[in-house]
């Protein structure tokens, strides 16, 4: 069958306009640097978290075209209910598709035939392909050739003319074993920049070959579907993100800088890197590919830093991204862009303080955070290559305890999405092998390419963007009634065009008219009731407003202590507190049952014998209504001077047994009361918490219940 590549699109009116020139303004990529901003003067090392991050609107129109090849295995496995599921499945992908891109449907079973070439997804189409293709000839008969398969689909996308700035992929679904094709089969088979999604459906498949295509594509993720699970529902999370692509061809390049650092290791999972022809370590580039709306790429840095004689600023580690965007207005060309990052040239620069007073071994929190993710990536690696169950549950329920441990000191989102992962694959691990080792398949590839995919029909929000979430929740909704289409690429733009209208319009100001007229006597007069009756208005709303005041009784949110532990105190003969780690557990709480609490600044302080210790703040926060957030403080201080009357009272302290630190400072707070009025209070917290020291380090509960803040 001749490809139809070389037919025109159609227009696309519903997604070009003014939003066109913004798009070629404005910078996609953010990049940014974690590291710890101290470092001592020794040789040691350090990791750098680089982070590119999209921060891309939602407009449509900034988005490339796809071509998208769905192979299908319709071998005799996949008869009866998984067919069904099959077809609704692809009624739903073929629904979610715009005219601007094209879809092809392969199907294999003992060998591999194309059932329509690449198609614009026009509305005419998309009835044809759903009746003469999707509900006639996806029928189910005879073995399973996944090699013939996925070497069709990619001839197809091969031989296509018209693939500039377009993004292409393959969707690749199996519920069976390779019987056909040879031993090794799709394995082998290099499929070179073109990304394979691959669907493992069924306790049945082959998911150590799905897992192995996938892997050997450029950014292609394995996707395990349990028996009984609707496969439109992953097939939803998929399509979300391949109908979101704003940046391609996204490369990170990373210099050391010779006078201050050295770089050991790169990073990034497993994309490619590229390393100097000379045998050199830097620069380094590491080539991504595409990006999906709202995503994240983390690539880890180890620097080792040499010795230094004296305190100084140093920067440590240089990085840039190129990427390229598609413009509607110009399909032909991608546009090329260098983002800026934090810096004006377009280079990030990590800088490190080198000095005496740096804690050694000390981490910044976001690169903690993804070593432990990094551990856990390793961790479901080893279990799936232990082809023992029992051996594989011990070494996920050991990851657990561990991840447990971590969570105790840290409240980050991520830990508690990779404890949602554990628990789901500790489920599996009651089970049959063959559903915990395609989990665990899911997961791994998951981790490696930084991007979703699923371990089953559950809420595991790692990699999952807003338009994925959207996404499933329409495929669940068209699953229970195939009937009504879900909406169209079109009425996704232009509910969320709709939406940011009125966003605009209500905070939009009315000021005077353009035109100044002359008023009659008469409209003099009604503006002169109007006035008055908006005064009266405006007292019977402030009577209003009190009388809510005295009914809800509204409570101040406040700040207390929910627990504290003195985890290390090393206090040396010259009189200074040589090494203090001390970590402490601050609820917000907001007692209201009818609105949420915002606290926009916190700045507390530890302090011992009224010198200041550490300081301790946050970012600003809510908190739901009736609720309350923890926050975690993991105070660390050295080479702390203490003055005779400091130094004696640390003495007593110490030969008592118990170490009294004062914790203090104050926290802006913001609450509505009914509908109109809004509060605004400054709450103050002025403490003693005494550690039992040396011993369990806990503070004694009195301190710890009667530490709580007040309004002034």
């Amino acid at each position: 069958m001749p490809f139809s590549d070389d037919e025109l699109p159609p227009a696309i009116s519903s997604v070009s306009g003014s939003g066109l020139r913004i798009a070629a303004e404005r910078e996609r990529v953010l990049l940014v640097a974690h590291s710890n901003a101290t470092a001592p003067l020794e040789a040691h090392r350090q990791q750098v978290l680089l982070e590119l991050i999209d921060t891309s609107s939602s407009s449509a129109a900034e988005r490339a075209g796809l071509d998208l090849v769905a192979v299908l295995d319709v071998s005799w496995s996949m008869q009866g209910e998984k067919l069904k599921k099959l077809k609704t499945a692809m009624k739903f992908v073929i629904s979610k598709l715009g005219p601007m891109d094209r879809l092809s449907i392969v199907s294999f079973s003992d060998d591999a035939k194309m059932l329509c070439p690449l198609r614009y997804m026009t509305a005419e189409c998309q009835q044809q392909l759903i009746k003469e293709i999707v509900e006639e000839k996806l029928v189910a008969d005879n073995n399973t050739n996944m090699r013939d398969g996925l070497e069709t689909g990619l001839k197809v996308l091969a031989g296509r003319r018209h693939r500039s700035g377009r993004v292409a992929s393959i969707i690749f679904m199996s519920d069976g074993q390779q019987n056909r094709g040879g031993d090794a089969g799709a394995v082998q088979i290099d499929d070179h920049d073109v990304a394979v999604y691959t669907f493992g459906f069924g306790a049945d498949q082959g998911a150590k070959v799905l897992e192995a295509i996938a892997g050997n594509s450029h950014g292609g993720t394995y996707y395990d579907v349990k028996d009984g699970e609707n496969l439109s529902v992953h097939f939803s999370a998929l399509l979300a993100g391949l109908l979101s692509v704003v940046v391609q061809d996204l490369e990170l390049t990373v210099w050391e800088q010779p006078d201050h650092s050295n770089i050991e290791k790169v990073d990034p999972g497993s994309y490619p890197t590229i390393a100097p022809d000379d045998g050199g370590r830097s620069p380094v580039t590491v080539r991504f590919g595409e990006l999906y709306r709202g995503e994240v790429r983390k690539v880890m840095v180890d620097l080792l830093l040499p010795a230094v004689g004296r305190g100084y600023s140093a920067t440590v580690l240089k990085a840039q991204c190129t990427y390229s965007i598609y413009l509607p207005s110009d399909p032909t060309r991608p546009h090329h862009s260098t983002p800026h990052g934090r810096a004006s040239s377009g280079v990030l620069g990590c800088v490190i303080r080198r000095s005496r007073s740096a804690i050694a071994g000390a981490m910044d929190t976001e690169v903690k955070v993804e070593r432990i993710r990094r551990f856990q990536e390793q961790v479901i690696g080893e279990a799936a290559a232990t082809n023992d169950p029992e051996r594989a549950y011990g070494l996920l329920r050991e990851a657990d305890e561990a991840l447990d441990v971590e969570r105790s000191k840290s409240r980050h989102p991520l830990l508690d999405m990779l404890k949602t992962e554990l628990a789901k694959l500790l489920e599996l691990a009651k089970g049959s092998w063959n559903e915990l080792f395609a989990a665990l398949l899911a997961s791994k590839r998951s981790h490696q390419q930084q991007r979703y995919g699923s371990i089953g029909d559950v809420d595991v929000d790692l990699y999952k963007t807003s338009p994925m979430s959207e996404y499933v929740r329409q495929a669940t909704a068209f699953e229970k009634d195939p009937s009504r289409p879900p909406p169209s690429v079109e009425d996704d733009v232009r509910l969320r065009e709709e939406a940011e209208r009125r966003r605009k319009r209500n905070s939009r100001v009315w000021g005077a008219p353009d035109e100044r007229r002359r008023t009659s006597g008469l409209w003099a007069w009604a503006a002169v009731l109007l006035c008055t009756a908006l005064a009266v208005a405006v007292i019977l709303a402030g009577t209003a407003v009190f009388a809510v005041f005295l009914l809800y009784r509204p409570r101040t949110p406040y700040l207390a202590v929910s627990d504290a532990r003195l985890e290390q105190l090393q206090y040396g003969q010259g009189g200074a507190i040589d090494y203090l780690q001390v970590s402490i557990t601050v609820l917000a709480v907001n007692n209201n049952s009818k609105t949420d609490a915002s606290f926009p600044a916190v700045d507390l302080a530890v302090g011992f014998n009224g010198d200041d210790v550490a300081l301790l703040r946050a970012q600003p926060f809510v908190v739901a209504r009736k609720s309350s957030l923890p926050l975690q403080y993991d105070v660390v201080s050295a080479g702390r001077a203490l003055d005779p009357a400091g130094m004696q009272a640390m003495d007593e302290a110490l030969k008592a047994g118990v170490v009294p630190f004062d914790l203090f400072g104050k926290a802006r707070t913001r609450w509505k009361v009914g509908v109109f009025a809004r509060l605004r209070f400054w709450t103050r917290l002025s403490c003693r918490l005494r550690f039992f020291f040396p011993g369990n380090g806990t503070v004694m509960p009195a301190d710890r219940d009667k530490c709580r803040s007040r309004s002034p």
